[in-house]
């Protein structure tokens, strides 16, 4: 695969070598990613701290430029009054310059607190040249009182106005001072607000990379053996057993691979066993095949080679019995007409078998044409009745008014429905026996019912096979083969029916089989 040729197929291998559980390697990667918020959290801290330190830092420069305004503003103050002084020649304005003074004296003392080591020696001189100053502002307040006015004009000339231009110009070198500090304060905040924006972006930036490669790394150590279990199965599932599933996984992933591998050469033996049963299976379907082909022809030949000379032995007993070639002495007549019975018996068995073996070869066709319903239960009851009264059997038939003539093979329908009533009588030791015809939705149900013996549940599933019947005192007392069912089953399937019965042991039995209005018919 092109990702593990890729940079990233080592990480991915190494992840999937570790010998830890998925859920440990998860819990693993969610932990780094807290890890990665925790520390971002801690730069994000870290430089609103450093933020917040130079924001003070500036407020405390700003205040400080703040301050030397003021003294700025109290020099000239004192020298506004100091010449309000000489004009006024009062002593109103001498209170107002020491009230100044007393002001800038205590600015002063403020900025010299929070001033570094290289201003306190300016502020020292400003201090010194304010003491100046109020020295020579004694003087001239002297001299005015004593009305010496050109002496307090001189000394302001020559004294004050040097002292007060000094003191003027170290306060500029002040406030410039401080102002040239607030102005590196401001450019180190917004310096550091860079920094931070950047180091915040690139700790983002580096969070998010990893996490993502992490992530990728993680879940492609995850996804590579679940495609390869995915292309592994889809071999399963075409039939391709005994493979080898390979993955570098040593977690779950790589247990269940070895699984998978274990469970595609079990497969491929039993598959192999499977074939090696089917081509002996096909072997015995096939002689199967023959020797049922060879049964279907045989009972066929021999069904119409014995039906012949019985067919014949039938036509001389009853010629005999009606006397043809004489008078049948009455010692006589009872053994012909037992012989009669029971050769009529043996031909319906051979047609019996004769039809089965015709429906197995697939022979058999239906000869479809117009028939009517009631004709059919009419023939079946007439054809029955006289067994009904020797057992002295209730035997009703009921057809449905208004069923119109059918399509079908009315003859074997009429077979179908002889085999029924006729176990029906046979299996019924008293009581009655009725049968109903009924049609809905263009389909015809003739339905048998008798009050007889019954049928165990556990064999009602089993009545329908050939030769079969529910157990061999049954064929003692009764007779019978145990094909009449299972050639009316077949008869109604070739009609496109279903054929049932509900039965219960000792309570009697109800065969019914549904045929189609008109059935198209068909080979067996």
């Amino acid at each position: 695969m092109a990702l593990l040729s890729s940079p990233l197929g080592a990480p991915v291998r190494a992840v999937a070598k570790i010998r830890a559980s998925v859920h440990v390697k998860l819990l693993a990667g969610f932990l780094l990613i807290t890890l990665l918020f925790i520390a971002m959290t801690a730069v994000s801290l870290r430089t609103f701290a450093e933020t917040a330190r130079e924001t003070n830092l500036l407020d405390q420069a700003h205040e400080r430029v703040g301050w030397s305004r003021q003294i700025e503003h109290a020099l000239a103050m004192q020298m506004h009054f100091t010449s309000m002084t000489l004009l006024s020649q009062g002593s109103d304005p001498v209170s107002l310059i020491l009230r100044e003074n007393n002001r800038f004296n205590d600015t002063l003392a403020r900025l010299e607190i929070a001033a570094p080591a290289e201003e306190r020696a300016l502020i020292q001189a400003i201090r010194g040249a304010q003491d100046d100053a109020m020295a020579t502002v004694a003087d001239i307040a002297n001299a005015v009182r004593d009305k010496r006015l050109a002496e307090a004009m001189t000394v302001l000339r020559t004294r004050q106005e040097p002292v007060y231009q000094k003191i003027e110009t170290l306060v500029g070198s002040l406030v410039a001072a401080e102002e040239t500090r607030m102005a590196k304060f401001r450019a180190s905040l917004a310096a550091t607000h860079r920094q931070s924006m950047r180091l915040m972006a690139g700790f983002a930036v580096a969070s998010v990379v990893l996490a993502l490669v992490g992530g990728f790394v993680i879940s492609w150590s995850f996804i590579l053996p679940v495609r390869a279990a995915h292309g592994f199965l889809s071999d399963v599932a075409a039939g391709r057993f005994g493979g080898t599933l390979v993955v570098p996984n040593r977690d779950e992933f790589g247990a269940l691979a070895e699984h998978m591998t274990w469970m595609s050469r079990e497969l491929r033996r039993l598959d192999d066993e499977q074939r090696v049963a089917a081509a002996t299976l096909r072997g015995l379907n096939d002689r199967l095949a023959l020797a049922s082909r060879a049964k279907s022809e045989f009972l066929a030949n021999m069904s119409h080679e014995l039906r012949t000379p019985l067919n014949a032995i039938l036509g001389f007993t009853e010629i005999i019995l009606d006397e043809l070639y004489g008078e049948v002495p009455a010692n006589l007549r009872e053994p012909l007409v037992d012989i009669q019975t029971n050769g009529r018996h043996l031909l319906s068995l051979i047609n019996d078998v004769l039809d089965l073996s015709k429906i197995e070869a697939g022979r058999l066709e239906l000869g479809v044409g117009e028939y009517s319903v009631q004709e059919i239960v009419e023939v079946v009851h007439a054809s029955l009745r006289s067994l009904a009264i020797e057992k002295g059997l209730a035997f009703s038939v009921r057809v449905a008014p208004g069923i119109p003539t059918a399509w079908g093979d009315g003859r074997r329908l009429t077979q179908c429905l002889l085999n029924l009533a006729g176990n029906a009588l046979k299996f019924t030791r008293h009581g009655r026996v009725d049968i109903d015809v009924s049609l809905a939705d263009d389909w015809l149900t003739f339905r048998v019912v008798d009050t007889g013996i019954g049928i165990p549940k556990d064999e009602v599933e089993n009545i329908f096979a050939e030769f079969r019947q529910v157990d061999t005192t049954i064929t003692r007392e009764y007779g019978g083969t145990g094909l009449g069912l299972s050639i009316t089953k077949r008869l109604v399937e070739l009609h496109g029916g279903r054929i049932g019965v509900e039965s219960e042991l000792g309570r009697g039995s109800t065969f019914f089989f549904t045929v189609p209005l008109r059935a198209d018919g068909g080979p067996a």
